[in-house]
């Protein structure tokens, strides 16, 4: 009996293919074996199963058929294999050529044609039985690393759940709970072969394999993968950077292009994923508007002296809930960077501020859908760093959507008067004499219909709104003004000091003057 593995990114088109294959098992010495959706999840299912036929797409995400055939011809040579494609070109048959796979058919695919093709490969295995041996001195390695790699791919994804990592964390005879852990990714792209990979690993496992708090996988052809975990702060940080320097320096590879990037320090498992986004898109910025090869997420938002990485520590949530709309423009042009003294750093620091927008519109995003433009990559972001006037751009839409204040469904109909409203708030909250009777006039209501939509549209009442704008545009001039309290108090729309001081205390938890000395005293003036 003959084991047929189906590799289809298509789960619809994988399902047909399913479901063909076990009809004809039916009438000929064939068995539906498995099936994966790409190349690199497939491997390491094929060593496992070890199958007879390959029945793999040729245009998939990760691993190409065409790699996935390379790679599992060199493991299993008797495997025969059939390509199935979309894409009717000449170079994707003269790979299937190349690599001398039996059969080569186009989709939609048709029964009668898949049924012969089949015919024709279990002939061609009838005929070739014994020739080659099972046996191979390295299965065993192999079985080991791609096992490893596939693991280490289900936790940056976050696919496992905490029974299922424990579970396999012991085949690695690691334990992960109650660590501190960090990604370290790496640059892949001189071995894109196994016996490369193979002796790559070796490499690797001199240096790194008598370490229990280590585990690295070298297969894949995007990154060199490390997950690295101690259970302190400090000895875990060390160990990343004492990786990152023997992957750079000690390994003796040839190549200008090997650059690494160290995610953040994470206290759970199900943070790893975030230490991974992080780790990729730091080192997608070598080459980019990073020149060294050691990239840092921890350098990065380190306070003090700047390392020749960090763009600064900005909590960029933070301040944009202290900016009102009309402060927009001033805001943006503070994100830009110009003070700082080269080119390459206010390109860094203006990628890093995209960085936290993109996590703030994903946050946003995940209740509302928005017409804001996703950045796609690390390259794309790169380039928007680059270019002054399309960063500038991109933040005016990106803040002005992350500031617009969200209405209630159930009021949606009222989304231009409140709208309206608003504007005129944000444009004179300052007037002491503002009132709700003043905002009601504006927009043609009576003051009492007025507060009761504006309260259910927002969740809030008019002057818990007015007090927010007013509270926030004072914590921007006690940072950024050396003003005293009156005159702050007399420019945010109040015109007892007293009172306003009542009123931020209650609201901030500090009185202004306190609000002051602290910001003074962790440097954000």
């Amino acid at each position: 009996m003959y084991k047929v593995f189906i590799v289809e990114d298509e789960p619809l088109i994988r399902e047909n293919l399913r479901n063909e294959v076990m009809t004809l098992a039916e009438r000929y010495p064939i068995t539906f074996a498995g099936e994966a959706g790409d190349g690199e999840l497939a491997l390491a299912s094929i060593i496992d199963i070890k199958p007879d036929i390959l029945l793999t797409d040729i245009k998939m995400p990760f691993m190409d058929g065409i790699e996935l055939a390379h790679e599992a011809k060199k493991i299993y040579p008797w495997m025969r294999i059939l390509f199935i494609s979309g894409f009717d070109d000449f170079s994707y048959t003269k790979s299937a050529i190349q690599l001398q796979a039996d059969d080569y058919l186009l989709k939609p695919i048709k029964p009668k044609e898949l049924e012969n093709a089949l015919h024709t490969i279990i002939t061609t295995l009838d005929a070739q039985k014994n020739t080659f041996s099972v046996k191979d001195e390295n299965e065993e390695l192999l079985t080991h690393e791609v096992h490893k790699n596939h693991f280490l791919n289900c936790l940056f994804q976050g696919d496992l759940r905490m029974s299922e990592v424990i579970k396999e964390a012991e085949q690695f005879q690691i334990a992960l709970a109650g660590k501190k852990m960090s990604v370290l990714l790496a640059t892949n792209h001189y071995n894109k072969k196994f016996e490369d990979y193979f002796h790559f690993s070796e490499k690797l496992k001199a240096f790194f394999g008598k370490d229990s708090g280590v585990l690295f996988s070298s297969i894949s052809s995007r990154f060199i993968k490390i997950l690295i975990f101690e259970t302190d702060y400090d000895l875990l940080l060390e160990k990343c950077y004492q990786t990152a320097n023997t992957l750079i320096h000690e390994l003796d590879i040839d190549s200008s292009d090997l650059a690494v990037g160290i995610g953040p320090i994470v206290d759970r498992i199900s943070e790893i994923p975030h230490s991974y986004q992080m780790a990729k898109q730091l080192v997608g910025t070598y080459g980019q508007i990073r020149s060294e090869k050691i990239i840092s997420f921890v350098d990065n938002i380190k306070e003090g002296e700047l390392s020749p990485s960090n763009p600064f520590k900005i909590d960029l949530a933070d301040k944009i809930a202290d900016v009102t709309i009309k402060d927009i423009d001033p805001f943006i042009y503070s994100l830009t960077g110009l003070d700082l003294d080269t080119l390459e750093r206010q390109r860094m620091f203006r990628f890093f501020v995209l960085m936290e927008i993109e996590a703030l519109l994903v946050k946003k995003q995940a209740h509302k859908e928005s017409p804001i433009y996703r950045i796609n990559d690390s390259q794309e972001m790169g380039d928007i760093a680059k270019s002054l006037d399309r960063y500038q751009k991109y933040l005016k839409n990106a803040l002005t959507y992350l500031l617009e204040v969200e209405i209630h469904p159930t009021m949606i109909k009222y989304r231009s008067l409140i709208q309206q409203a608003l504007t005129y708030i944000n444009n004179h909250f300052a007037d002491p004499d503002m009132t709700l009777k003043t905002v009601s006039e504006n927009v043609a209501l009576s003051p009492s219909h007025f507060s009761t939509i504006f309260s259910q549209a927002l969740g809030r009442t008019f002057i818990e709104y007015l007090t927010e704008q007013r509270i926030n545009y004072a914590k921007n001039l006690l940072v950024t003004t050396d003003d005293k309290l009156t005159t702050i108090t007399l420019e945010v729309g109040y015109n007892d000091s007293n009172y306003f001081s009542y009123l931020f205390k209650k609201k901030e938890g500090v009185s202004p003057t306190e609000y002051r000395k602290r910001q003074i005293e962790c440097g954000a003036v």
